[in-house]
């Protein structure tokens, strides 16, 4: 493998996820991040800025489109594979390792589909993979690495918050006494005070609203019982699924031997893979998370695969290539044709609110439920207490469509445009309100002067009819809470 076959790999890989990307529809949390890339800001409530702040010059260029939306997607898993073959080489690979380890993660589903797919984590992966890289290189005696770790570390945190679970990385250096001697030099402390600038838009948002971001992730996102195995074995069984059986169970083993070896950059990197997957699956001792997770751990993991030459290597890469691109296939079909599977009913009864066939039809005729909406609104701005269809309502008409989120109902993501609309904007104005939810109309009742029935909008596509309720709301008297968290200019 030349170096001119690597970056030819890469452009193969490019070409293929800008494809796609630009082939299967937005989804509902696409178009939020979209939305937010119309409201500059410093950070946001539930998300930092990076992704958002990377998705405005794409949308300067690209206009509003699918191609747009994905692009800083694209861009970090390009990312990814650059500081990929820089950690595999620091573990004593070479480009014909880092390839391969390429290669198979494009087998993973989870990455496969997370590689084109905008969201904060295939950013914030590319950072804990480059974070990583610089951990095994100070491990390894390189001074300047901090340097590398520091900015790594500071951008990830501006992509999404779990990047500092990386840290781990860092212990084979503290506990080796020739390697803490880099602590008594200005380096390290430097690149510190580097990667706590880096993170300063989240703290400047968040001491201009009361902190909302931060009491978000620390405590209005989680809702945890009492201990429990169930999460955990969620957890993992996802994880079984996304990156296939056998290519999971070959990257532990690799990780387990690297932890066993005397090399302190392999047991540097181990611990960096071991990271999310630990600290995760402590929280799911009393609360559900998220089966993605634990995909930063397991790009490094794959690192640490391609160098280890384990005997049966070859037979799980094979039988997880067979798994892993009928699973990646059947989910780009069934997003190309929803309305095919959404008929069937089926949903898993540990999450029957969260997997489910039936969840397919929020999938279905938002285009034609956007031109309705624009088409009825006489002037009217258009209102949901779901924020997937208020950003995906607004990204199909290409922003002409005015939407504005209804906090009605219980929710805790997806609340970044309450901040955005001062209250005396939205009093007294007249709404078109959507939803697929019962018993919101008492709601709407107590904030408008006057509330009446629309016929609903009835969208058909093969076996599966999506029926949305139409409410026109006329004289909004209380904006403060439910459609902004905003102060009045005058205070």
């Amino acid at each position: 493998m030349s170096r001119r076959r690597w970056w030819l790999l890469l452009a193969a890989a490019l070409l293929l996820h800008a494809v796609l990307a630009a082939s299967l529809p937005v989804s509902g949390d696409e178009a939020y991040y979209w939305d937010c890339s119309r409201h500059p800001d410093w950070s946001y409530f539930d998300q930092p800025a990076l992704v958002i702040w990377a998705m405005v010059p794409f949308r300067a260029v690209l206009g509003e489109t699918r191609l747009a939306v994905r692009a800083p997607a694209i861009l970090s898993s390009l990312l990814l594979g650059v500081f990929l073959l820089g950690l595999v080489r620091r573990l004593g690979g070479g480009v014909r390792e880092a390839a391969w380890a390429y290669a198979v993660l494009h087998l993973m589903p989870l990455f496969f589909l997370g590689s084109f797919y905008t969201s904060t984590d295939i950013a914030m992966t590319a950072a804990f993979v480059a974070a990583a890289w610089a951990a095994v290189a100070v491990a390894q005696g390189e001074r300047r690495a901090w340097w590398g770790f520091g900015a790594a570390v500071g951008l990830g945190f501006l992509a999404k918050f779990p990047v500092v679970l990386v840290l781990p990385a860092l212990l084979p250096v503290l506990l080796d006494p020739e390697r803490r001697r880099d602590l008594t030099t200005p380096v390290p402390w430097a690149a510190g005070a580097l990667s706590l600038l880096l993170t300063a838009p989240v703290w400047i948002w968040g001491a201009e609203h009361h902190w909302d971001n931060i009491a978000f992730q620390l405590a209005g996102r989680h809702h945890g019982g009492g201990p429990t195995a169930k999460y955990i074995a969620e957890f993992l069984g996802a994880n079984l699924l996304l990156a296939t059986p056998t290519l999971f169970v070959a990257a532990a083993a690799a990780v387990a031997l690297a932890l066993r070896s005397g090399d302190p950059g392999r047991r540097a990197a181990a611990l960096a893979a071991l990271g999310p997957f630990a600290a995760f699956g402590l929280v799911a001792l009393r609360e559900r998370v998220g089966a993605h997770w634990g995909g930063p751990g397991l790009v490094v993991a794959v690192a640490l695969l391609a160098v280890t030459p384990l005997r049966w290597r070859r037979g799980a890469v094979a039988a997880g290539a067979v798994l892993g691109l009928v699973l990646s296939a059947a989910v780009v079909l069934v997003a190309l044709a929803p309305e095919r599977l959404a008929a069937v009913e089926w949903s898993y009864r540990g999450r029957p609110h969260r997997i489910s066939t039936k969840k397919l039809a929020a999938a279905i005729g938002n285009r034609e439920i956007a031109r309705e909406a624009a088409r009825r609104r006489a002037g009217r701005l258009v209102a949901s207490e779901s924020y997937t269809n208020v950003h995906l309502l607004a990204f199909l008409s290409r922003g002409t469509l005015p939407t504005r989120l209804a906090h009605v109902k219980p929710g805790k993501h997806g609340l970044a445009s309450l901040y955005w609309y001062p209250p005396e904007t939205l009093r007294g104005r007249d709404f078109l309100f959507v939803t697929e939810k019962p018993g919101v109309r008492p709601a709407l009742e107590r904030l408008f002067a006057s509330v009446r029935d629309e016929p609903p909008i009835v969208v058909r596509k093969g076996p599966v009819t999506r029926t949305i309720t139409v409410f026109a709301c006329d004289g909004l008297l209380h904006p403060e809470g439910t459609f902004t968290r905003l102060e009045p200019a005058s205070r």
